[in-house]
């Protein structure tokens, strides 16, 4: 499996502040990978090293295998959605990436129209940026990122502010180009449901700090449901269930309440096992998880960008 980017004890500091503490990280060839925290947890400094647009102060960094000076070259292979692309307002769609893939010197011609039909804008391609909304500017700055045709997209907040409609066509146009066209994709947001029907890995970053890389299964493990009983003995109930199941993971809440996080198919034995032992239950319910709550809990707090 080929590694894309791998980070050794990537670190970055403004003046007295560390912004992402020593950073160990690898992209693996065909990974969807999310990466999710609050504004102000870093996501952003990572993606402008990666992007060379930052210079580490201290540790390395890896694309394709390259190092060093060879660097730059292997960024040639990668498509970047950092900063908020400028485009001319008056210009069209072609006009705007005629002008980049000259800049950029890509060489065919043809490629223009051809990243316009990757991301459905072929019959908007007349009308000028300013009229597009905000959705279409998204797939525009992503047509931007494929005019060299990259093996890598490196994409910031590609879906802040998108209604949505917008963030489905994005969503689809993404997942199309890693099943199409083979292409890696690392993902920032701050809002963990808009990428989770897309990414196969999701990384939480808090302060700088990677605090949980996890895949898809897993993430859809732990957002099986629960149960929540309400009992008048949570001492006694949480010993009968200690007793029962041995991996048994539950926590108890205030006001009598406990939240069972596994045996959830077992429910009506774990109701009966607490009657036949003398507990009361007030109230006893299975309910899905909250994985923005559990990863709220996980990245929350504030930190810079």
């Amino acid at each position: 499996m080929e590694t894309i980017i791998q980070t050794y004890q990537l670190t970055k500091t403004f003046k007295d502040a560390t912004i992402i503490k020593p950073l160990d990280f690898a992209l693996q060839k065909g990974e969807i990978c999310a990466l999710i925290g609050q504004n102000g947890a870093g996501k952003s400094t990572l993606f402008k090293m990666l992007a060379g647009q930052l210079r580490p102060t201290a540790g390395d960094m890896h694309l394709f295998g390259k190092t060093g000076r060879d660097v730059a070259q292997a960024r040639r292979r990668m498509g970047f959605l950092v900063e908020t692309p400028v485009f001319f307002p008056n210009f069209t769609a072609t006009q705007n990436l005629e002008y980049f893939r000259i800049q950029r010197g890509v060489v065919e011609k043809k490629r223009v129209d051809e990243v316009l039909e990757i991301v459905s804008l072929a019959k908007e391609k007349r009308k000028r940026f300013k009229d597009y909304s905000m959705g279409m500017k998204q797939r525009l700055g992503i047509a931007l990122c494929l005019l060299s045709s990259p093996d890598c997209l490196v994409l910031d907040e590609p879906i802040n502010g998108l209604d949505a409609e917008g963030i489905r066509e994005i969503r689809n146009l993404l997942v199309k180009l890693n099943q199409e066209k083979q292409i890696t994709i690392f993902i920032s947001s701050h809002i963990l449901t808009e990428l989770q029907l897309l990414a196969t890995r999701f990384v939480f970053i808090k302060n700088g700090v990677i605090v949980e890389d996890i895949s898809k299964d897993s993430l859809q493990e732990k957002s099986q449901k629960q149960l929540q009983l309400t009992v008048d003995d949570t001492a006694k109930t949480a010993q009968l269930l200690e007793q029962t199941y041995v991996d048994i993971q539950f926590k108890v809440l205030p006001n009598q309440v406990i939240i069972i996080h596994n045996h959830v198919e077992c429910s009506g034995d774990i109701n009966r096992l607490l009657l036949d032992n003398g507990v009361f239950v007030r109230e006893f319910r299975i309910e899905a998880r909250n994985l923005e709550e559990y990863f709220l809990e996980l990245v929350g707090g504030n930190g810079h960008d």
